[in-house]
């Protein structure tokens, strides 16, 4: 049986902070830590509060950590994966999926809590944890499209399949994802018109191309993980409806008469934009229990929620800028190297340049690629043969910030508020 709301005492003041204070050895972006905590706090959740506007509310998030590689996605999911796992009963979903196996993982995930006065309370709850996308979702297909959607609102959900005697009938099914992705895996696996479709208007993208340098062999002091684990328990054993105070209330009015600002502008975040409301009321949820398990939204909570919304929504353009690296412009950078290392001092002649680059694109685009690497100053043209006409490139030279930029070059290690792992 769960502890009754407020009979077990929390150690931790703040449940989001501490786990970002112990995730500092990580060396990973803040941004990253803290969203990682929210999904984590919004699994543990799973269906057991809510707020009831039109229907109940539940703090389930989908949410998408984007990063190049190496700037410490995995390394943070996995910190939250290792927590949850500690709950008692709880339903981590398989990394690898089809839909067909995420139907059966997400009909085996049936809890049962009998609460008094209230009866028996029954669902299927299930946390998708990965470190990258594409391991449980290998290419886009509607039907695991449109069932992610699904699950995010606890519709019931019902199917009938080949080879099986009985339907599966899920009452009341919901997903919680944590999952990372590196920019160009995002905007390749989404089609363009995926867009302006339901899927990604219920995804919060969290982008950070901040490289954080540390002592990896430091002593730091953090919050104890037993403290961690032990809370998280406890929060995973809320139960109830949220009081709304008449501040939380007003406060939602008021961002709402205004037009919820500040709202992105990106045209691929339009659709996204219609469900800004339903993601504050979900981390409003998320930002009361994180330190107190009273189950009541005030100011603070909407004042809360929107500031993380808002910072993720600050970086969110920055996606599609970072992964619209295209065939193009991967064959502009290798045909920059090759003309670096095969300049002698004379320069290349355009001749092996368009040898060495019809391996990559089509021998169409090639002097229409030159001609815009020698415009964008990535090639510079050193002479023309006057016999010839043939042109000779050399490489601009890329020159990396320097170690003593930086008056203190170990200041440059640490993120924005937080001291190095020194």
């Amino acid at each position: 049986m769960p502890a009754l709301n407020g009979h077990a005492k929390r150690k931790l003041e703040s449940w989001i902070d501490a786990f970002v204070e112990q995730t500092t050895n990580l060396h990973a972006p803040r941004i990253f830590r803290v969203w990682t905590a929210i999904s984590v706090l919004a699994a543990a959740l799973e269906q057991k509060v809510w707020i009831r506007t039109s229907r109940p509310q539940y703090p389930n998030l989908y949410t998408f950590i984007i990063a190049h590689p190496g700037v410490g996605k995995s390394r943070t999911i996995s910190e939250g994966r290792h927590l949850v796992t500690q709950l008692p009963d709880f339903f981590l979903a398989p990394v690898s999926l089809t839909f067909a196996a995420l139907i059966d993982s997400l009909e085996s995930s049936k809890r049962s809590i009998i609460r008094q006065p209230e009866g028996e309370l029954t669902y299927n709850s299930m946390y998708i944890c990965a470190d990258e996308m594409g391991t449980f979702i290998h290419k886009y297909e509607p039907e695991m499209i449109d069932g992610l959607s699904h699950f995010y609102d606890t519709t019931p959900y019902q199917q009938e399949r080949r080879g099986r005697e009985h339907k599966t009938k899920i009452p009341s099914p919901q997903l919680n994802i944590l999952a990372g992705s590196t920019p160009q895996n995002l905007t390749g696996f989404m089609p363009e018109k995926a867009w302006g479709q339901g899927f990604t208007s219920r995804i919060i993208m969290v982008f950070s191309d901040e490289r954080i340098l540390g002592d990896d062999f430091a002593d730091t002091n953090t919050p104890s993980t037993a403290d961690l684990a032990h809370d998280l328990k406890i929060i995973n054993s809320l139960y109830g409806q949220f009081t709304v105070t008449q501040q939380y209330r007003d406060a939602i009015n008021y961002w709402q008469s205004r037009g919820f600002p500040p709202t992105p502008d990106h045209p691929k975040l339009i659709y996204y934009i219609a469900r800004r409301k339903v993601h504050i009321y979900k981390l409003s949820m998320i930002a009361s229990i994180n330190k107190s398990s009273g189950l009541v939204l005030t100011e603070d909570d909407f004042l809360q929620a929107l500031s993380w919304l808002v910072e993720a929504e600050t970086h969110m353009p920055d996606i599609f800028k970072a992964g619209a690296v295209n065939a193009d412009s991967a064959a502009m950078d290798e045909i920059q190297h090759f003309v670096r290392i095969n300049d002698l001092g004379t320069g290349v002649p355009e001749q092996r340049v368009v040898h060495f680059a019809q391996r990559m694109i089509p021998i169409t685009s090639i002097l229409r690629v030159v001609d815009i690497m020698v415009g964008a100053g990535q090639l510079i043209p050193k002479r023309v043969d006057k016999k010839t006409g043939t042109r000779y490139f050399s490489a601009a030279t890329i020159i990396p910030p320097s170690y003593m930029d930086s008056p203190d070059p170990t200041a440059a290690s640490s993120a924005p508020g937080e001291s190095s792992a020194h």
